[in-house]
């Protein structure tokens, strides 16, 4: 284990001497968050939505309402002319309760005409008691809707930011393996090399056959042809973490990437915790996106339940007014607290479909079936995130097991090799017997390099499973009993 670990070692002062572009896990980690589409996508669908959400306060906005009107009107053998002047200002708005105001004043004069002039200053009040009423909350639905909107397009921005980091972490460790295969790679057809020249020597010598002189040789080209390979998927690999990055600044620097990941593993393994289910409902995106189409769908279904009953709304009114025949006396009768009057109504008013209202009926009973389908699908998540934990948490635990068996043949793999080279310079052993050991040697170090790899990746799709994968890189931080984004990550 140890002298795997030098190699490693070895390598890192390797790049190091080069002119490499050095990439740490959480620079990268940072440069994916800011640059990649699907988060960018996911997270301006989420600002979208936010808007959407702070709109439908508007529904209870107050409105200046005004107009003013001029007639004119000839009527034949009249010595005059009829006039009429209308004049109307006020404020109207809807309120969270279900009820409608109507505030302002109205002027109607007339001169040389039949009717008589009016000023009235007042409210009006409409009161919905059934249908858009307060019964579902109706007042408050599309509010309410809106917000859930905002709730879905936030855990699917948060869902979309664990999947990057997933395929980063892949991408990431899947660029340190190809590397790490290309210089194992390398080394070995170093080694065959080496040998290659030796047999030469000997050959030349009388001191090995023709035979294997070419076995040698045969070896080497194998080992060559490994390498060039493991080359060709370390490209591949680059390719694969740069369009993960999707920047172009990284993806125009044509130098070699050095990335130094950590390689310590902790091989002791924790307790599951007993309130897994509870941490997976308060903090996993899935689970939480799905509850809020619940919510959505439950909320749609009340708005529809009050749209399915008849209308009843109380009115009523009060203000002060003033008539009069002559215009003029009217305005100077409204100006005059003990002329002008004072006006109290009330009373109500109703609608009733004929046809037991067919269409809020069936809508009704089509969300009723949305309703229980994304009930359904909120059960199967939770039963899906839990036992893809199990599965993970077991998985992890072998690989961990798997880690110290691979530590373990690499060691003695290393050793047998270091063996063999005194015996053949002592002429005690042959190039086939260093060439299988070597051989098993770079197939223990690939296994074991690969076992590591996958651990990482695997630790990471454990954290997934349980919703605590972007807390644990520091992505987001609990408020108020809730986990909010980074405040950069919610900023536009």
């Amino acid at each position: 284990m140890r002298n795997f670990l030098s190699i490693l070692l070895l390598l890192t002062a390797f790049i190091q001497a080069q002119d490499s572009l050095y990439l740490s896990f959480e620079d990268a980690l940072n440069v994916v968050i800011a640059h990649n589409s699907d988060v960018q996508e996911a997270k301006y669908e989420w600002i979208s939505r936010r808007e959407n959400a702070s709109s439908a306060y508007g529904d209870f906005e107050p409105t200046l309402v005004g107009r003013m009107n001029k007639e004119r009107a000839d009527r034949p053998s009249a010595l005059f002319t009829e006039t009429k002047d209308e004049y109307k200002i006020g404020i109207q708005g809807n309120l969270p309760t279900g009820t409608q105001y109507d505030v302002g004043f109205n002027q109607a004069t007339y001169t040389h005409s039949d009717y008589t002039s009016e000023l009235y200053f007042g409210g009006e009040l409409r009161q919905h008691i059934l249908k858009d009423g307060p019964i579902y909350a109706a007042p408050l639905n599309n509010l309410r809707q809106a917000q859930l909107q905002q709730e879905a397009a936030y855990q699917k921005y948060r869902n979309s930011l664990a999947d990057i980091i997933e395929n980063f972490c892949d991408a990431y460790w899947n660029y340190y393996y190809s590397d790490q295969i290309l210089f194992f790679a390398t080394k070995s057809a170093n080694v065959a090399k080496e040998i290659v020249e030796d047999a030469s020597k000997r050959l030349t010598l009388g001191l090995l056959s023709p035979l294997d002189y070419q076995k040698a040789v045969a070896e080497y080209s194998d080992r060559e042809s490994a390498r060039l390979e493991a080359l060709d998927k370390l490209r591949s690999a680059r390719l694969a973490l740069l369009l993960t990055l999707s920047s172009s600044e990284y993806m125009q620097d044509t130098r070699p990437i050095a990335i130094h990941p950590e390689l310590q593993i902790d091989t002791s393994t924790a307790i599951d915790s007993l309130a897994l289910l509870d941490s997976i409902k308060l903090m996993h995106p899935l689970y939480l996106y799905q509850k809020a189409d619940l919510e959505l769908r439950e909320t749609i279904l009340k708005g529809h339940k009050s749209n399915f009953l008849p209308t009843f709304d109380l009115v009523g009114s009060y203000g002060i007014r003033s008539r009069d025949d002559n215009a003029r006396m009217a305005v100077h009768n409204f100006k005059d607290h003990r002329r002008r009057q004072s006006v109290l109504a009330g009373g109500f008013e109703f609608a009733v479909p004929l046809f037991a209202n067919i269409k809020e009926r069936h809508q009704i009973a089509a969300e009723k079936a949305n309703v229980r389908s994304s009930t359904v699908r909120l059960s199967l998540v939770l039963d899906k995130l839990f036992e893809e934990y199990r599965i993970l948490r077991k998985r992890t635990a072998e690989i961990r097991d798997q880690y110290l068996f691979g530590a373990t043949s690499v060691e003695f793999h290393e050793k047998e090799l270091e063996e063999e080279f005194k015996k053949m310079q002592m002429g005690k052993s042959n190039y086939h017997q260093i060439f299988d050991i070597e051989e098993d040697l770079r197939e223990s170090q690939k296994r074991h390099l690969e076992t590591i790899r996958t651990l990482h990746v695997t630790k990471v799709r454990e954290s997934k499973s349980k919703g605590k994968l972007l807390l644990q890189n520091n992505l987001e931080h609990w408020h108020e009993g809730k986990l909010l984004l980074r405040e950069d990550l919610l900023s536009e």
